[in-house]
């Protein structure tokens, strides 16, 4: 039964994000935010969904969860335009001529 319920969270989430963007007018900026948070909550639940209903090593579990909250963090980065600025800062890092 928790399964429907989430399968039915998901489809209130999906079905709120088309009319937000299709229907209401609010801003670039505004809508943008609200779509990483729908998204947030989207990645979250299916990542609660692999870890509880599919049966796998603890430590496979771990380097999933790992590669997804990294992945994710990228992606808002991304979306919130900072990730230009955080590689730019890497490159700074690792390419410094020493003296």
């Amino acid at each position: 039964m928790h399964l429907v319920n989430v399968l039915v969270a998901l489809a209130v989430v999906g079905i709120v994000a088309w009319l937000m963007n299709l229907y209401i007018p609010i801003t670039a900026r505004v809508k943008a935010v609200l779509n990483i948070v729908l998204a947030l909550i989207v990645i979250g639940i299916g990542l609660w969904l692999v870890n509880t209903y599919i049966p796998m090593a603890g430590s496979i579990r771990a380097i999933l969860n790992i590669v997804v909250v990294v992945a994710t963090c990228v992606g808002v980065l991304q979306a919130a335009g900072v990730w230009g600025e955080v590689e730019r800062l890497w490159g700074d890092l690792t390419h410094r001529i020493p003296r």
